[in-house]
């Protein structure tokens, strides 16, 4: 009589390599399948024109450099969304024939307006004023911060709207204040120093 331990470990290597294809052709499955979304979502390409230009500029990206540039333009493109540009483009899908989905790569949208808003000087009141101790947000230990010297209203083109800008003179321990002693930032990339939060 054989002993039960030795033919069971045969049993679990033999159930293990005939699991081990499986395994493989799941995950090959998996990889095909994000390769899929990321040229369906032309994610494949935008990585590429990154690239591309990155090498045009004589700068060699890595790949995680690449990506974090990639991450960082989607952002942008989902913070500037608006009903506009949404509405033209479901009219344009509701509209097309079946199956040309595809085409609304070619689709030209207006240029945003980016005349004077008419009603000026009665916009959003700005959130900071002269002499505010500011910083600009980041999930970076080291920021650059400093004191407000003056603001301006202008179209942010990131945004497609009309935004606050503000004139910053930097504190001596910014990381930048080695080559720049003021710098501009939009109103929503600022927010109140520690200093400021505890006064």
């Amino acid at each position: 009589m054989s002993n039960p331990f030795i033919s069971n470990s045969s049993h679990r290597r033999r159930t293990c390599r005939a699991a081990q294809p499986t395994a493989i052709s799941h995950s090959g499955l998996y990889e095909a399948g994000c390769q899929q979304a990321l040229t369906d979502f032309a994610i494949a390409d935008l990585l590429r024109r990154i690239k591309a230009h990155s090498n045009k500029d004589g700068v060699a990206l890595t790949q995680v450099e690449t990506e974090a540039i990639a991450a960082i333009l989607i952002q942008a493109l989902v913070s500037c969304l608006d009903s506009n540009i949404l509405t033209t483009y479901i009219d344009a899908i509701r509209h097309m024939p079946h199956g040309t989905a595809t085409l609304l790569n070619k689709l030209h949208l207006p240029r945003p307006a980016t005349d004077f808003p008419a009603g000026f000087p009665d916009v959003e009141s700005p959130r900071f004023l002269d002499g505010d101790h500011l910083r600009w947000k980041t999930n970076e230990k080291a920021t650059d911060c400093g004191i407000v010297i003056g603001r301006f209203y202008s179209f942010a083109s990131h945004c497609r709207c009309w935004r606050w800008c503000y004139l910053i003179w930097l504190d001596a321990d910014s990381p930048s204040s080695a080559w720049v002693r003021t710098d501009i930032a939009w109103e929503d990339d600022l927010e109140p120093s520690e200093s400021e939060l505890r006064v």
